[in-house]
Formats: C-alpha cells, structure tokens, sequence
C-alpha cells in the first residue's frame, strides 16, 4: 500500500478588516510565513498530486505562493470557506485520498486546528500560515510527520 499524506496549511496571516470577510488579503508577515512553510515543503521534496484551497482571498493568496514555490497547480475547493466542520474535512480528504496518495488542504481556522487536534488525538492550535504533514495511510492510525 502506498504511503498517504494529508498536508494542511492554514491561510498566512490577513489584514483583520476589509469590505468583506472574503476579501481580505495577506499581510506581508503572512506572505513570509506561507512562503516559509513552502520552503519546507519544497526541501523535503513534497508535492501533492491534489492541492484544494479555499475561494476566500488570504486562502487563494496562501495557495498562489505554494504553487509558485512547489511549480504545481491547485483547484479552489468550495467546502473548504470555512463553513465545513472538522469531520466534514476529514471525510473531504478520505474521499480525495482513495485516488490519490498526497492531498494538501489550505483552510481556515478553527476548522484546520479542530481536524488537526481530531488527527493528534491532542488539542493543536494552527497558527496561520502553519503547514502541518500526516501520514495517513491508516485513518485510524494517523501519524504526525512535521509540523507544530
């Protein structure tokens, strides 16, 4: 059986107010540390083969820098605006990982640290623009590979 990842990134840090939630943007510190958490994706030679990314700005924003970084592509992913649970995301990326064997999700809290914590079995606090790798071969058995 191949090795499954599950990769989650929450969005870099965005400016607190805009006209609306949907489009506020990065802020330069946010930029940083998304790109920071790419590097580290790029030096452990990681590329998903799905890479889903929420429609709100700072998240496409967030998507954007990986996807330069990692030279790939990503898809925006409607159920990942937020509004989706914990439980809704992780049966989100069972469903995508029967097909594939590396899926990256960029999300919002607290949905990214409620899925996080459930894959933990402890409570985790996702900073934004945190990358975080399990190894999820077995569901029931996730381990954490990098990341908090």
């Amino acid at each position: 059986m191949n090795t499954k990842r599950l990769i989650l990134i929450r969005h870099g840090k965005a400016a607190p107010y805009a006209e609306t939630d949907f489009s506020r943007p990065l802020l330069p510190s946010g930029r940083e540390k998304v790109l920071s958490s790419a590097q580290m994706l790029l030096k452990q030679n990681i590329k998903p083969n799905l890479f889903l990314a929420s429609p709100l700005l700072r998240a496409q924003q967030t998507a954007e820098i990986i996807a330069q970084t990692l030279q790939i592509s990503f898809q925006t992913e409607e159920d990942l605006d937020g509004r989706l649970s914990a439980q809704g995301l992780l049966n989100l990326a069972k469903q995508h990982l029967q097909q594939k064997d590396c899926l990256l999700l960029v999300g919002h809290n607290p949905n990214m640290s409620v899925l996080a914590s459930l894959l933990c079995q402890e409570y985790i606090s996702f900073e934004a623009g945190q990358c975080m790798i399990f190894d999820v071969t077995d569901f029931e058995k996730p381990k954490l590979l990098a990341g908090a």
